[in-house]
């Protein structure tokens, strides 16, 4: 069995401080430019750290640093003994996460190195709030506390993290799970998620927008009241309008988004057409539709200067329920991440397709929040009762 790569986290947080104090005095922006275009243009410094150091730089692949070419063919093993890893996206998060993690060392200096890369104390916004902050700054803050929650399960559940055969996560997740699997290092990852998070910000201002978590009847009828709340909306005065589902859940349930003016009407008519409840998102804009368009250029942008590379575990792609392949997949996928749709159900699918008989492994649900194992228990019973949260 492949053993985790062993490496030197204290040089690891040296280095990377080092790097960005440098890139911090050499780069002056233009302060009258947008908030966005001056992440955009910090964002050029992605890869300059040294090659030569690439194993100093934080990572928490489970395989040995080799090409993924390269790997030795693993021995059958038994499915009981291999794990799973599923990280948690926006909206996951609450004020005082983090706070249980800092008794693990590892977990309290990812902590440190964040707030020295973003430029804000991390640890202080995910433990203290206030709960505006937190929500504005949510991206980053979970990425971060799903990592230190990563870090618990390494002082706690050793063995499991030594036979991980498969990871995802929903949404903003899947960069944790690149993270881990070292296709993305973790201050490009940061740093990346700051404009993700700025760029969506910026393209909810410009179209308003908004998600809705619908609850459906067996015999629901939803691509029509889609359709329907579209037209709604368009007899509104609303050009182009949206409304479409942006998460795929668990049978029953989906998050659709769109124009405000859409998902008011399903609100009001939803019954009309099979939907049992209608719950509002807690998130400022329309994510994972075509709204969403302008922050995906922006996030291309990015991930142009960001040193990506093959993930070094199996990683499914929420955007296609597939297993990421080169760098460049990971450079083509995250960028339409944002403006796709998350095929969630469809992902956990994949992860525990197996012949009838066959037992499950050990999944860890780590990082904030408890809806990636609830949600598991819609989908696949059985994984669920092979799960355990590692809170945050």
């Amino acid at each position: 069995m492949l053993m985790p790569h062993v490496i030197c986290r204290a040089c690891v947080y040296r280095s990377m401080r080092v790097s960005s104090a440098v890139r911090s005095k050499g780069t002056q922006s233009n302060r009258n430019d947008s908030p966005l275009r001056r992440l955009l243009d910090d964002a050029s410094g992605f890869g300059e750290a040294a090659p030569a150091e690439r194993e100093l730089q934080w990572a928490t692949q489970p395989y040995a640093a080799r090409a993924p070419g390269q790997q030795a063919a693993a021995p059958r093993v038994d499915p009981q003994e291999t794990s799973v890893l599923l990280f948690p996206g926006q909206g996951s998060q609450r004020v005082g996460m983090g706070r249980d993690l800092l008794k693990f060392p590892a977990a309290k200096d990812l902590y440190d190195l964040a707030s020295s890369v973003v430029g804000w104390d991390v640890l202080k916004v995910c433990t203290e709030g206030p709960a505006a902050e937190l929500d504005a700054r949510c991206q980053t803050a979970v990425l971060v506390t799903s990592l230190a929650a990563l870090e618990r399960a390494r002082e706690e559940r050793p063995a499991a993290l030594q036979r991980v055969r498969a990871v995802a996560g929903f949404s903003l997740g899947e960069i944790t799970a690149l993270v881990y699997a070292g296709a993305l290092p973790f201050e490009g990852a940061l740093k990346l998620v700051e404009i993700r998070s700025a760029a969506m910000r910026a393209a909810s201002a410009e179209r308003p927008g908004g998600m809705l978590t619908l609850w459906l009847a067996a015999d629901a009828n939803l691509p029509h009241a889609l359709l329907r709340a579209r037209e709604h909306a368009a007899e509104r005065g609303v050009a182009g309008p949206v409304c479409q589902v942006a998460n795929y859940l668990y049978p029953g349930c989906k998050v659709v988004a769109g124009d405000e003016e859409a998902l008011k009407f399903l609100e009001k008519n939803g019954s009309k057409f099979g939907i049992k409840r209608a719950a509002r998102v807690r998130v400022e804009g329309a994510f994972h539709t075509p709204l969403m368009g302008a922050a995906e250029a922006a996030v291309r942008e990015a991930l142009r200067a960001l040193d990506v590379r093959a993930p070094r575990a199996r990683v499914l792609s929420c955007v296609d329920a597939r297993p990421y392949g080169d760098a460049g997949a990971v450079r083509r996928t995250l960028a339409r991440h944002v403006s796709r749709a998350v095929r969630w159900e469809q992902t956990l699918h994949a992860l525990y397709a197996r012949p009838r008989g066959e037992p499950f492994p050990l999944t860890l649900a780590l990082g904030p929040g408890a809806a990636l194992r609830s949600t598991l228990r819609q989908v696949n019973a059985k994984a669920w009762d092979t799960s355990l949260q590692i809170d945050a």
